[in-house]
């Protein structure tokens, strides 16, 4: 998968390139990072970045002059050497601390943990990154929290933690869409792509990589469009699509290729050669598309890189019959880098192959052990931890049972003690322990009593919410069908009557009245009905529900993130009827001029946010109203929360929860 980081006009470019066993797959695995910067006047060339180092060395710069210099390095050395990135960023950091410039200790902050994040030290970055973020929330500076945003959405997308990731990728958005930043946003389509790629949902991943091929091709972004182009070439071979993603991996290459993409153009050409010997069987071809990547990844220089390469060429090698070559490809692979359990597995499943034919005995014997202890030790992983904490939990309670029988020891003996020594203080000690047993009884007995309350409650909210979309829905069906089709029927009546009898003059306008009041009526009435219970909701779910309901003002937005699919009519209900409630509260109380509705729907969880920018309130000295005690109610009662977020001047946030069981 691909994820792209922009900071101004450049881009960084993270290629997760998958693999197992004896071809080359894309869908789990191996994680290669690549860099590509473009458009950077002061950064674009070995060249500049030299000139940048000699002014940096000079005397005569000033403060924010020095400072701007070690932005651009420290950025421009991202994509080939950690080591001088590093240095720059910790060199502003230090003289942004001296000169107290807060703005540029955050932004090299974001640099540092960027950096970090390209060489593979996750923690390290996601702690610099938090760093930066802390700052720019306490500077205000939106457009550098939004780009931090991303970037941590970026590091939990390629660790795997796709939740995490949706989640700071959404808190990106909409800030780079206030700003209209249209650069970033393109960028926050691809990542977004690429997460649903990475959660094999083909279909969405499709879907914004075809948002991502329009933005771009009308931005005359030829990097995203080639963004894109790479994306469908995955999908295809996902699908087993071979010439589709043939034909993308090869538009995808000419693009970087022009464009000076190095590591973007071996990840296309990676493809290709994967296409020529997974369908083709051409290994020739794959060959010559392979050898080109493994000298684009080697110019680079990033290990994780290159062993995606050689990796490539180990199993066309094999494919070959060729096992000397594949074994050779396999051991520069394992010298080169063994970060990746996948891919070294699948290397040393082909150097036991190639052995087997080329009768290295001792060797391939030598490979298989480590080929089976490196998949007893991925086997085992979550087992040993599993028994370590069984292990210290057993130990705790060894322990915790050792203390209560050596206090019941010493209580004992102390009882004796007392007993032949102080008769009257052990009976007021019974008598003590006694009272304390029968209120703890007591408590105990309350608090199941609440309990059992509750769950009173709970069922009696559970049968009303029934009993009234039940009625609501029959009422509005009596009031569509039953009494809409009656005015109906007396209005085609009347219009028949005027046809077949001459009506004064003057009583025409009094007969059109009539006719206008009746239509009121009957559009009165339709809408009425639809309130009490909308057809879109049963008919076509919550989505167009909520979408033909926001719709209709001017000042609210509806996005929808997650799969399309329908949920139990009881909680589609609940929803709808909460966001109704919560935007006309908005609009009637707040004062707000925009309102923002989000719907995401997860496979076990349903999360819906109202926020508006109105005059909020404040939450601890205001009590909630009928409306927001009825949502809270009715929540609760489809195992749900509501957490509401506000204060004097800062608008108001609403977060509605629900578990789908």
């Amino acid at each position: 998968m691909t994820i792209l980081v922009c900071r101004g006009n450049a881009v960084i470019l993270i290629i997760i390139t998958l693999s197992k066993m004896g071809t080359f797959i894309r869908s789990r695995g191996l994680i290669v990072l690549f860099l590509g910067l473009f458009m950077r006047s002061l950064c674009g060339t070995a060249q500049s970045l030299d000139s940048l180092e000699n002014l940096l060395s000079g005397n005569s710069l000033s403060s924010e002059e020095y400072l701007t210099v070690c932005d651009d390095l420290s950025w421009g050395y991202l994509d080939h050497d950690f080591g001088k990135s590093r240095q720059y960023a910790l060199l502003g950091i230090e003289r942004a601390k001296s000169d107290k410039n807060p703005l540029m200790e955050a932004r090299l902050y974001r640099n540092l943990g960027v950096a970090y994040y390209m060489n593979s030290q996750m923690d390290t970055a996601l702690a610099y990154l938090n760093r930066s973020l802390e700052k720019a929330v306490h500077l205000n500076d939106e457009q550098l929290e939004a780009a931090v945003y991303s970037a941590i959405g970026n590091l939990h997308n390629v660790s795997g933690d796709y939740k995490e990731a949706l989640t700071y990728y959404l808190k990106a958005l909409p800030i780079f869409e206030r700003y209209n930043n249209k650069d970033r946003i393109r960028s926050l389509l691809g990542n977004i792509a690429t997460l649903y790629f990475s959660l094999i949902n083909l279909n969405q991943a499709e879907k914004y990589y075809m948002e991502l091929e329009k933005a771009s091709e009308e931005a005359n972004d030829l990097y995203n469009i080639g963004r894109a182009y790479e994306g469908f070439s995955k999908i295809a071979l996902k699908r087993n699509d071979f010439r589709s993603s043939l034909e993308y991996s090869e538009k995808a290459a000419e693009i970087f290729h022009k464009g000076g993409y190095k590591s973007s153009e071996a990840i296309a050409l990676q493809g290709i050669a994967m296409v020529y010997y997974l369908d083709f069987k051409d290994y020739a071809k794959a060959k010559e598309y392979a050898l080109k990547a493994l000298k684009l990844t080697q110019e680079i220089g990033y290990g994780a890189d290159i062993v995606g390469s050689l990796n490539i060429l180990s199993n066309i090698y094999f494919n070959e019959k060729d096992y000397v070559n594949c074994l050779n490809s396999a051991r520069e692979a394992i010298a080169t880098d063994t970060t990746d359990a996948n891919v070294t597995t699948n290397l040393y499943a082909n150097m036991v192959r190639a052995g087997i034919f080329l009768n290295n005995h001792q060797e391939t014997l030598e490979y298989f052990d480590k080929y089976r202890r490196l998949i007893d030790i991925r086997s085992s992983t979550e087992f040993e931890r599993a028994m370590a904490e069984l292990e210290k939990k057993y130990q705790t309670e060894k322990k915790e049972l050792r203390i209560r029988n050596l206090e019941k020891e010493k209580r004992l003996h102390f009882i004796i003690y007392l007993v032949s020594t102080f008769g009257l203080f052990l009976f007021l000690l019974v008598l003590y322990l006694r009272t304390k047993t029968i209120k703890a009884n007591e408590e105990l007995n309350r608090q199941k009593i609440i309990q059992l309350e509750q769950e009173k409650q709970l069922i009696a909210a559970q049968a009303v919410m029934s009993g009234e979309t039940a009625e609501r829905t029959r009422l509005a069906r009596d009031l569509h069908d039953g009494l809409g089709g009656m005015l109906s029927a007396v209005k085609l009546n009347l219009f028949d009557m005027k046809q077949n009898v001459i009506i004064e003059e003057e009583d025409v306008a009094r007969f059109n009245k009539v006719m206008e009041m009746l239509d009121a009526s009957i559009r009165e009435l339709r809408r009425v009905a639809h309130n009490m219970m909308p057809e879109t909701l049963s008919r076509y779910g919550l989505k167009s529900a909520l979408n033909d309901f926001c719709n209709n003002f001017r000042n609210v937005k509806f996005h929808y993130f997650g799969t399309e699919q329908r949920l139990e009519k009881k909680i589609e209900t609940v929803i709808y009827r909460a966001a109704t409630e919560l935007i006309n509260n908005a609009l009637k109380h707040s004062g707000a001029e925009t309102v923002n509705v989000q719907l995401v729907c997860g496979p076990d969880l349903i999360s819906l946010n109202v926020q508006d920018d109105g005059k909020g309130f404040d939450t601890a000295a205001e009590t909630s109203g009928a409306g927001l005690d009825n949502i809270r109610t009715r929540v609760a009662a489809v195992n749900g929360s509501m957490n509401i977020h506000s204060a004097p001047g800062e608008g108001t946030e609403v977060d509605v929860e629900i578990k789908i069981l």
